[in-house]
């Protein structure tokens, strides 16, 4: 009697590791769908502000933004106020700063989807890595450039804008990106060898 041994290794999706990775992706891909859903409805209620809000409790200032409903203080200026090209520059301001924060989470739910279906060592998850790198490097300096580009066409009110935050997350996105460098070259590393096989 013939007997059959099977030396192939055991799939990883089978493995403990593996199973504890699905299961934890499920609530992970859950939390940031919302979170990609709210920074919309927060980047929509921002353009919101900007066009329709007629009160004085929000309002923006050279020391930054300000939530209130004490009287504003004297450099504090209503958004009711501004002229429709103000409104308008502010806008695009917004729409820029938002898209690298809503990709990012966009970008986190996909990845923990595809954890939460086995797939954690492959070519989409790697990319989608490196696309967070670059979500968090662009929204570290996006301020610094629309501080910019604010200051020389004359439209900044808000002058609060470096903080070292942004620097930290400048090199939590560099690190990002290389961590995904490695894992795309871990990758292929791991399909040459099962290619001698």
């Amino acid at each position: 009697m013939a007997s059959i041994v099977d030396l192939a290794p055991p799939r990883p999706s089978a493995t403990p590791s593996f199973r504890k990775i699905r299961a934890a992706s499920r609530g992970f891909e859950v939390l940031f769908a919302f979170l990609f859903a709210a920074f919309i409805a927060l980047a929509i209620f921002s353009l919101w502000i900007l066009f329709f809000y007629q009160g004085t409790m929000i309002a923006i200032g050279p020391r930054g933004g300000i939530i209130t409903t004490d009287p504003l203080p004297s450099d504090f200026v209503p958004f009711y106020t501004w002229r429709f090209d103000q409104r308008l520059v502010y806008a695009v301001d917004v729409i820029v700063r938002a898209i690298p924060t809503i990709y990012l989470f966009w970008c986190l739910r996909s990845l923990f989807r595809f954890y939460g279906q086995g797939e954690v060592f492959t070519d989409r998850t790697a990319r989608l890595i490196q696309a967070m790198g670059v979500c968090l490097i662009a929204d570290a300096a996006l301020p610094f450039l629309c501080h910019l580009v604010l200051s020389a066409t004359g439209y900044e009110i808000d002058k609060l804008w470096a903080h070292m935050a942004a620097v930290q997350e400048l090199v939590l996105g560099a690190v990002v990106f290389v961590i995904a460098l490695v894992m795309q070259a871990g990758r292929e590393i791991e399909e040459d060898r099962e290619g001698f096989i």
